[in-house]
C-alpha cells in the first residue's frame, strides 16, 4: 500500500516548489522517521513531475500543522459557516482586526499574509 503524504504541490516561483500536507496525511507525515521524510517527500515529487526533480538544490520543512500558531493549512469551517457570516466574512470592525488564512478566499498562506497585510495597514492609519 503506497502512503503518500503530499496533498499538492506547486511552483512558487523559477525553480522553487511548494508543497502541503493535508489534515487527512499528516499522521503519516509525523509518523515518518525525520532521518528519511527528506527523501520520502523528494520521491513523492519525483513520481509526479519525473527524475529531474530527483535533486533539489536544497530543501526546507515547516511544519505548519503542528506550529502552535497555524496548527495546520485548511481552513476549519464547516459547510454552511461561511453563507452564515456572509457579507461580514473577512471584515474588520476597529478596534476588532480580522486576519489569517481562514479570512481570505480559499484559505491559504498567501490570505494570512495579505489580510494581515491590510489589517497592520488599517491599524497604523487609524492612529
Amino acid at each position: 500500500m503506497e502512503h503518500n503524504i503530499l496533498g499538492g504541490v506547486w511552483a512558487q516561483s523559477a525553480g522553487i516548489m511548494s508543497g502541503l500536507v493535508p489534515p487527512q496525511r499528516m499522521g503519516t507525515y509525523l509518523a515518518t522517521p525525520r532521518h528519511h521524510l527528506g527523501q520520502a517527500l523528494i520521491d513523492e515529487v519525483v513520481d509526479a513531475f519525473g527524475d529531474a526533480a530527483a535533486t533539489p538544490a536544497k530543501t526546507y520543512t515547516r511544519s505548519w500543522g503542528t506550529a502552535p500558531w497555524t496548527q495546520g493549512y485548511v481552513t476549519a469551517w464547516r459547510p454552511g459557516d461561511v453563507m452564515g457570516v456572509g457579507p461580514l466574512h473577512g471584515k474588520s470592525e476597529p478596534p476588532f482586526y480580522v486576519c489569517g488564512s481562514d479570512q481570505w478566499l480559499s484559505g491559504h498562506m498567501e490570505g494570512a499574509v495579505r489580510t494581515g497585510r491590510g489589517v497592520a495597514r488599517e491599524i497604523l492609519t487609524s492612529r
